[in-house]
């Protein structure tokens, strides 16, 4: 049967309504005058102390709460919530009234069993015969303001409360206490005695409840001595693939001994600085701790966290020449599905051996005719190597290499003469995916962005631009296009210029569209091709066999095409006016 009640509001109810009231009226009469720091409140409680049921007292669990300033007695419907070993809420354990006035800094909170005051000999302040605290593991949490996990809990909580303390459970007995001595005083709680991490924050303890009748006197406050910290020397690479772990650290101050622990076991002696773990660890995550003892006690431990990696990566071709293919330069890039991998490449069967090829693209260059085999393997962070390398055979056919150099034409640019210290030019080339290479007057070619390109602070005089395409076999526009103009910056010029009419808005025509040349046959079963356009800023719709035009770019890969012949056809498309008669291309994919 569950009883709850305050013990220093006695027993009855009735007899203590109208106290109840006045106390309520002159609570609100002291919040109007008061100022704002010392108004009474719940919200500076810490879980000072846990202790779940013993073998020889089953009915004596209890959670002591402690408080850190002054007036912290208002904790009607605020509760203690108890959790099980998974996260789940078993008990929740909530104040009908406020505790009595003042409170003071430093003053405990009971909350326990029916026998804890058969047990120890204090009476809780609030009595709950459903209050269980598995001691295997768990988690109790003071409102959502403060919470502390034990044993083999593996839920989280709100706030969190980090790495549960003791991993084996409570021992049978014992309780976890928080540690007071690493905050700002070493003899009394404050804010700094809490992490959010239960294993740093608590220790086993000998039971010693205290409920809120013992009002304390706060001593003066005393600064810590120094206890060691612990700085970790040696350690395993943040991502291996070793199955075993080896440690070397020292403290400072100096250590009298330390204390280690692997993941969820227990801390055990590792007095000599060092700890090994043969293992074989699991692939995943791992986390060592270990903390330093000296004469002032023991200090807050130090964490590393690394990951166990055992599975190998698998690298993929993201790019590579057509098959078959011209020599002169074979071009691949790959990925690897693991984010910071090396790689290796091989080409067979030129190269016996792999080698780093990290540096992307991998190019090879004049390759005579014949049969070819590329081949990638990823090598992961931890240094697993992918078993299997990725392939991409494919055949050099020199025959197919593209001789032919492009056309380049320009397709607007300034009057001549022009009143402007700038000019504009936009410039095209017969062969898709061309790339370009401009000059004005007497300077050198240099590249140029392929959608145009402006010069500024012209002076008066004359001027001639040229610009020469680079088709994507490497082939230049021997004969660049260029235009020779006149610039007149005279206010005369001017006049002049503002004088005439602008130029009548050129009437859009239909676009020609053309297909880059491809090999007829091919082993790819998803080819690339290249394709552009008569007019620049022109867009595209492609189809293969008999789907419908969708739209595209170049340069446009295929989805992957069952073996036999296949027709590409692609139309430009400028405003709303597309070409009335697609460029195609026929081609067959055959079996390697």
């Amino acid at each position: 049967m569950r009883r709850y009640f305050l013990s220093k509001f006695g027993d009855s109810r009735a007899r203590r309504g109208a106290q109840l009231l006045a106390g309520a009226l002159l609570a609100c009469l002291a919040l109007l005058v008061l100022a704002p720091s010392a108004l009474a409140t719940f919200h500076l409680i810490y879980v000072s102390e846990v202790h779940p049921a013993s073998t020889a007292q089953p009915q004596s669990s209890y959670v002591e709460l402690q408080m850190y300033d002054d007036e912290e007695n208002l904790v009607v419907n605020h509760s203690v919530t108890l959790h099980d070993s998974t996260g789940s809420t078993v008990g929740t354990f909530t104040f009908p009234g406020n505790l009595p006035s003042p409170s003071v800094n430093q003053q405990t909170i009971l909350v326990g069993d029916d026998g804890v005051e058969t047990a120890f000999g204090v009476k809780p302040d609030l009595i709950d015969s459903a209050l269980n605290i598995p001691a295997a593991g768990g988690a109790v949490c003071w409102d959502s303001l403060d919470c502390v996990s034990w044993g083999n809990f593996t839920g989280s909580t709100s706030p969190s409360s980090g790495v549960p303390v003791d991993p084996p459970g409570i021992p049978d007995g014992s309780s976890i206490e928080r540690r007071i001595s690493r905050g700002t005083c070493v003899n009394r709680l404050d804010e700094t005695d809490d992490s959010n991490d239960s294993d740093t924050d608590f220790v086993d303890a000998a039971p010693s409840p205290q409920s809120y009748t013992t009002v304390p006197s706060p001593p003066a406050c005393v600064a810590p001595a120094p206890t060691p910290v612990v700085t970790i020397d040696a350690k395993p690479a943040g991502v291996t693939k070793s199955t075993n772990a080896a440690f070397a650290f020292h403290g400072t101050p100096a250590a009298t001994g330390f204390e280690c622990r692997l993941d969820l076991g227990a801390y055990a002696a590792c007095d000599s600085g060092t700890a090994a773990y043969a293992g074989p660890l699991s692939e995943g995550l791992h986390t060592f701790r270990v903390r330093g003892a000296n004469a002032n006690g023991t200090g807050t431990s130090t964490a590393y966290t690394w990951k166990v990696d055992l599975t190998a990566p698998s690298a993929s071709i993201t790019s590579h020449p057509e098959d078959p293919g011209p020599g002169k330069s074979a071009s691949f890039r790959y990925t690897s599905n693991e984010a910071g991998s090396k790689f290796e490449c091989r080409l067979e069967p030129l190269e016996a051996d792999f080698a780093n090829c990290s540096t992307q693209p991998k190019v090879y260059s004049n390759l005579a005719d014949g049969d070819y085999e590329f081949l990638v393997r990823a090598i992961d962070t931890a240094g697993n190597v992918q078993v299997t390398p990725t392939a991409f055979p494919w055949t050099v056919d020199n025959s197919l290499e593209d001789k032919v150099p492009p056309e380049t034409t320009i397709t607007s640019k300034p009057p001549d003469p022009s009143s402007s210290p700038v000019a504009s030019f936009t410039y095209g080339s017969n062969e898709p995916g061309s790339s370009f290479q401009c000059k004005l007057d007497a300077g050198s070619f240099g590249s140029c962005p392929s959608t145009g390109i402006s010069y500024s602070g012209l002076a008066d005089g004359a001027h001639s631009f040229q610009v020469r395409a680079i088709d994507p076999s490497g082939n230049a526009d021997p004969s660049p296009a260029g235009y020779s103009f006149s610039v007149v910056l005279g206010a005369g010029a001017s006049a002049e210029t503002s004088a005439s009419p602008p130029p009548p808005a050129p009437k859009p025509s239909k676009p020609s569209t053309t297909i880059a040349k491809a090999s007829a046959t091919t082993r790819d079963r998803t080819p690339t091709f290249r394709f552009g356009s008569s007019q620049s800023g022109a867009k595209f719709q492609c189809k293969v066999d008999g789907a419908a035009f969708v739209t595209c770019r170049s340069p446009f890969t295929t989805k992957k095409l069952g073996f036999g012949k296949h027709v590409l056809q692609v139309r430009a498309v400028v405003g709303r006016i597309a070409d009335p008669t697609p460029a195609k291309l026929s081609f067959k994919v055959v079996k390697g």
